[in-house]
């Protein structure tokens, strides 16, 4: 592609500032980059505070055939750049006029997204004075990474109140103003790091009596706009939810999950957290048990194939099957092996589990043999080795013919 000659890329107007509803918009091509166009406005909201960006498509006026698809939007070296394929760029030149449109049903998501993590990152300060440090916002959920761990307690009134304010229809403002022109009272509560913004102008998004929050972001009208909040993980210091109808589903497949648990265990809904805290223990307990159970059983069953070693040509061999057993268990109390024996047992998977101390026929040979015949995968040392296996009755058979046909 030929490159257009470049024009100095005057400062790209922020239409979304003013107006996040605006769908369609006409701008004029100031630059063209190898990622994209430098338009001298736009509605497309760049990547950038934790916001994904816009995706749409641009339309040359003078030639509508000509559709550009618009995959992201980027800030490249101080510039807002509309990332488009290379091979496209060349229909264009600067100074075209284009028609530009945004995927509204994503960009409202955003906005929706946007405005539900001020308003929760605000009742988090007011209930536990956590700040958030960061938030990845996204059309189909919110991540909220907190300066530190939050407690329970003080999560769930956070979040009941965010969802009392979430279908109430408080406004949310924004608004344009220098830094020296901002009332002592609201930089007092501002949330954000006024001091790292470079400009002398700065965005204010409010939501009366709730937050002021310094943000470039897209925001609704009001917060009834926004609909529920419903978390999708917590941990600690990491927050996850999805918003509106995602919320709307997820409650409703969470109450009925709720409600269809608590009949499974004898329980009512708003118990079944203390019923499963006592399943969890008893289950636990039971674990053990079983634990020692089978500890019990190898060590009773190797103690008995110990004493009647079996024969195979020149090899003398330990064999069992251990199917209800974890490998380490069988290895711990089968110990060491004489010289010139083999240990061939069934394992928990099943899996084919072979020792040798035999320098004629290692471990690992003997499975390299095995999964040469029956094509199942495996491996191992010298003194240890092992095999994925379907029919243990049958693959012994196979292991033993093996040993009995080996040959140095």
């Amino acid at each position: 592609m030929i490159m257009m000659p470049r024009l100095d890329a005057e400062k790209t107007e922020l239409l979304f500032w003013d107006n996040s509803y605006m769908k369609e918009f006409e701008s004029k091509i100031l630059d063209i980059t190898k990622k994209g166009v430098v338009l001298d406005r736009t509605i497309f909201y760049p990547t950038g505070g934790g916001q994904f960006s816009d995706i749409g498509h641009l339309q040359l006026k003078s030639n509508k055939d000509i559709r550009l698809n618009v995959s992201s939007v980027e800030k490249i070296d101080g510039k807002i750049v509309h990332i488009i394929q290379e091979k496209q760029l060349s229909k264009l030149k600067i100074s075209d006029i284009i028609i530009g449109r945004i995927n509204w049903e994503r960009r409202y998501n955003l906005m929706k997204a946007h405005s539900s993590q001020h308003v929760l990152s605000a009742m988090i300060v007011k209930n536990a004075n956590i700040k958030t440090s960061k938030a990845v916002i996204d059309v189909s959920g919110v991540s909220i990474h907190l300066d530190k761990t939050i407690a329970k307690e003080k999560l769930i009134a956070a979040l009941l109140e965010t969802n009392k304010i979430l279908s109430s229809e408080l406004e949310i403002k924004t608004n344009i103003i220098s830094k020296e022109e901002i009332p002592v009272s609201l930089r007092n509560n501002l949330r954000g790091h006024l001091e790292e913004i470079a400009s002398n102008k700065i965005r204010i998004v409010s939501i009366k009596g709730i937050d002021d929050s310094l943000c470039g972001g897209t925001h609704c009208k009001v917060t009834s706009e926004i609909g529920p909040l419903v978390l999708n993980d917590f941990k600690g210091d990491v927050i996850a939810y999805v918003f509106g109808d995602a919320a709307l589903e997820k409650m409703t497949n969470l109450s009925i999950g709720a409600i269809t648990t608590a009949k499974l265990l004898a329980s009512k809904p708003t118990k079944v957290f203390q019923r499963m805290e006592k399943v969890i223990k008893e289950f636990n307990e039971m674990k053990e048990l079983n634990y020692q159970l089978v500890k019990s059983v190898v060590k009773s069953q190797m103690a008995e194939i110990k004493k009647t070693p079996g024969q195979i040509d020149a090899f003398q061999i330990l064999m069992g099957d251990f199917s209800f057993a974890e490998k380490k268990h069988v290895l711990q109390e089968l110990g060491e092996l004489p010289d010139e024996f083999l240990a061939i047992f069934i394992v928990k998977g099943p899996i084919l589990l072979i020792t040798s101390t035999s320098k004629k026929l290692p471990a690992n040979k003997l499975i390299q043999l095995f999964i040469q015949q029956t094509k199942n995968n495996g491996g191992g040392s010298p003194t240890v080795a092992q095999s994925s296996i379907s029919n243990p009755e049958k693959d012994l058979k196979i292991v033993s013919k093996i040993i009995a046909d080996f040959k140095q």
